[in-house]
C-alpha cells in the first residue's frame, strides 16, 4: 500500500489528492490547510484519520516521515520551505508548478533532490494530456520535417483572468509569482518539450494595461455590491459566481471559482462569503480597484539553441480559455487548437487531414492531463521504470522557469535581449 501525505488542499491539491484516494493501491495518511473547513472536507472522503489533520505546518512536520511521498500544493512562495523541509525528511514529491517564483530556488530543490537520491515529480500536467501528447508525436516521428518556427497563445478567459490574477491569489507578484511564471510555466515547458532544446536568447514586452483604477467606469463603487452598474458589468462578482438572468436563461460566468472563498456552492452561501467572508470579500471588489499588479498581456520571443524560433503570447481579453499553437517544419504545417481537440495537418506534398484526439469517454482536468499525472505518481511510487512512461522530473521542469526567469529579465528591462548566460542553470 502507497501512503500518501497531502500538503495544501487548494484547487490543485484537491483535484491531485481525489484522483489518488480512488487508487485502490494508495491510502492518504495525512493532510494539512490552514482553512479548517477544508480539511474536515476532505478527511472522510479520502478516510484521513483524525491523527493526520492539521491546520498548521509546522505541526504536519513535525510527524516526520509518516508516507512515501508528499503532494506539495501550496501557494508558489511556499513550496520552497515546504519542499526542502520535505526532502530532509526523506519523502518522495509531486510537486505543483510553478515550483518557485525564483530560479535559485528551484535549482537548490534540485540539487537537495539529487544529494537525497529523492524524486521530484512536477505537476506539468500539459504533458500528461493525450492532446499535447499527439502533437508531440506528430513532431517526433518528422512528419512536419525539421521543425522552423512556432507560434504560441495562451488565451485566458476574461472571467478567469479576474478571478485568479485581478481578485484572487496570484494578482500580486510580491506575494506569488509573474503572472508569465503562475499561467505560462505549462506553455514554456510544452515548447521546450517539443523543441527539445534548451534556449539561447529571449526577450519579452507586458504590463498591466486595463485593470487598474483609471479604467474604472464613471460612477462604479468600490465593491460590486454597492455598484449602481452591477447589472450590466461583465465583472460583477455576483454575475461570475451567483449568476445573472439572461432572458428566460439563468447564466454564470465561473461557477466553480466559488471554491475559492466559499465552503459552500449555495447562492445564499457565496453571496454571504463575497460580502462578509474574510476571503470571499477580496472577490467581491471591483475589478478596477483591487491591489493587483501582475501584468494582463505579455509577448515573449524565444530562439532555441538548436535555431528553432518561437514567439509564445498571453493575454486576458478572451471569452474561453484556449491554447492555439502553429507549428512550421520543412515538409508542413500543424494548426492546432485545444478548443476543440482538433490538429490541422498541413504536409506541403500531400492532402490537408484533420485529427480529433479521441477524448471519449469525456475525460476532466486538463483534457486527461490530471488523471494522467497522477497514473504516473503511482507508477513512480511502485517503482516503475518502463521507458515508455513520462515522467516530469524535477531536471526537466528547471528549464521552462529559466526562460521564464528570462523573459522578466527582460521584460524589467524594457525588452533586452537576454542570453541563456545570464540565468543560472543546473550544476554540471
Amino acid at each position: 500500500m502507497i501512503r500518501i501525505a497531502v500538503l495544501g488542499l487548494g484547487s490543485r491539491g484537491k483535484n491531485y489528492g481525489g484522483h489518488l484516494s480512488r487508487d485502490p493501491g494508495v491510502r492518504i495518511v495525512s493532510v494539512c490547510d490552514k482553512f479548517r473547513a477544508k480539511v474536515d472536507k476532505v478527511k472522510n472522503a479520502w478516510g484521513v484519520p483524525d491523527s493526520g489533520c492539521f491546520t498548521d505546518d509546522e505541526a504536519f512536520f513535525a510527524q516526520g516521515k509518516i508516507a512515501d511521498a508528499m503532494i506539495i500544493a501550496t501557494q508558489d512562495r511556499d513550496h520552497y520551505g515546504h519542499a526542502m523541509r520535505a526532502l530532509d525528511l526523506g519523502y518522495d514529491l509531486i510537486l505543483e508548478k510553478p515550483v518557485s517564483p525564483f530560479i535559485e530556488e528551484t535549482l537548490a530543490i534540485e540539487k537537495k533532490a539529487c544529494e537525497k537520491g529523492a524524486r521530484v515529480l512536477v505537476c506539468h500536467v500539459l504533458r500528461y494530456a493525450p492532446y499535447y501528447r499527439r502533437i508531440k508525436k506528430m513532431i517526433d516521428s518528422g512528419a512536419l520535417g525539421d521543425i522552423v518556427s512556432i507560434k504560441h497563445d495562451e488565451n485566458i478567459s476574461y472571467w478567469h483572468f479576474v478571478h485568479s490574477y485581478v481578485r484572487g491569489n496570484w494578482r500580486r507578484e510580491e506575494e506569488t509569482s509573474p503572472m508569465l511564471l503562475a499561467k505560462c510555466c505549462h506553455d514554456m515547458d510544452l515548447l521546450y518539450w517539443y523543441t527539445g532544446s534548451k534556449f539561447a536568447k529571449v526577450n519579452s514586452y507586458g504590463d498591466l494595461r486595463y485593470f487598474k483604477a483609471e479604467n474604472a467606469p464613471e460612477g462604479s463603487a468600490e465593491r460590486c455590491a454597492d455598484c449602481p452598474l452591477s447589472r450590466t458589468c461583465i465583472y460583477d462578482a455576483r454575475y461570475q459566481y451567483i449568476g445573472r438572468r439572461k432572458g428566460l436563461i439563468f447564466k454564470k460566468k465561473f461557477p466553480w471559482g466559488t471554491y475559492a472563498f466559499s465552503q459552500s456552492s449555495s447562492k445564499k452561501a457565496v453571496a454571504e462569503a463575497l460580502e462578509s467572508g474574510e476571503k470571499g470579500r477580496l472577490f467581491g471588489r471591483c475589478v478596477f480597484r483591487c491591489d493587483n499588479d501582475v501584468n494582463d498581456n505579455q509577448a515573449v520571443n524565444i530562439e532555441f539553441e538548436n535555431g528553432v524560433k518561437c514567439v509564445m503570447t498571453v493575454t486576458a481579453f478572451n471569452e474561453k480559455n484556449h491554447r492555439h499553437t502553429e507549428i512550421r517544419g520543412t515538409k508542413g504545417e500543424l494548426i492546432a487548437d485545444d478548443s476543440h481537440s482538433i490538429l490541422e495537418y498541413r504536409p506541403f506534398d500531400g492532402r490537408k487531414r484533420r485529427i480529433r484526439v479521441n477524448l471519449i469517454p469525456v475525460i476532466r482536468g486538463h483534457y486527461g492531463g490530471d488523471q494522467g499525472l497522477m497514473r504516473t505518481a503511482s507508477a513512480m511510487l511502485a517503482g516503475k521504470t518502463d521507458p515508455g512512461i513520462l515522467y516530469t522530473w524535477i531536471a526537466d521542469t528547471v528549464e521552462s522557469h529559466r526562460i521564464v526567469a528570462a523573459a522578466e529579465l527582460s521584460r524589467k528591462e524594457g525588452g533586452r535581449l537576454v542570453t541563456s548566460e545570464e540565468i543560472p542553470d543546473i550544476e554540471k
